[in-house]
């Protein structure tokens, strides 16, 4: 058991978070090796479990996060919604190996998703996950289901669908200038028309 999960990780273990900030989707054989371990830990016990759990590291724990972006965006794409639980389960295998931040974040856009099957329990999916994962990861699950509605919003999470005609996604919402700042940039652009005048 032990060598088959160290050969699911190798292809994981080569990737680099800076490959990959234009390009979200991940390579094939990195896709089927998260399947693969997705699927023995669903089938597994609690020390498989732990075991696949235990590989993660935070050099390539974000390609825990890619996959589970595409299990929440081509779930609704797709008319797919299996696999939303994938992707939670992918987001268990994580465990907070990089920061449980990213997880929430992660967990906002499966939550999302999943509201948008009438045939799913978002917060029933949930704990079902959570109810087979670890106790630091079935804890981030519960807090977050547990949370007022405006905080399990995408909004409370910087992001936002994408809008059509760009197909169904996730984007970051735009940065917001703090008034004081905005404030002290139209002085700025005062004092600049007036220096011509003072000179």
């Amino acid at each position: 058991m032990t060598d088959n999960v160290k050969a699911l990780f190798e292809p994981l273990r080569s990737l680099r978070v800076g490959d990959f900030v234009h390009v979200r989707r991940l390579p094939q054989q990195a896709v089927a090796s998260i399947d693969a371990l997705v699927d023995m830990f669903a089938a597994g016990n609690s020390e498989t479990k732990r075991a696949i759990s235990r590989e993660v590291n935070s050099d390539f724990s974000f390609a825990f996060f890619g996959y589970t972006y595409a299990a929440a965006v081509e779930s609704v794409r797709g008319n797919r919604p299996e696999l939303l639980r994938r992707g939670l389960v992918a987001l268990a295998i994580e465990n907070g190996a990089f920061d449980f931040r990213d997880s929430l974040r992660s967990l906002a856009e499966i939550y999302h998703s999943a509201r948008k099957f009438p045939q799913i329990s978002a917060d029933e999916l949930f704990q079902e996950i959570a109810s087979s994962a670890s106790p630091r990861f079935s804890e981030v699950a519960s807090e977050f289901i547990s949370r007022p509605e405006e905080s399990k919003s995408l909004e409370a999470f910087g992001l936002k669908e994408t809008v059509p005609p760009a197909p169904f996604g996730y984007e970051a919402l735009p940065r917001r200038i703090p008034k004081r700042r905005t404030k002290l940039l139209a002085f700025l652009r005062k004092l600049r028309r007036l220096v011509p005048i003072l000179r």
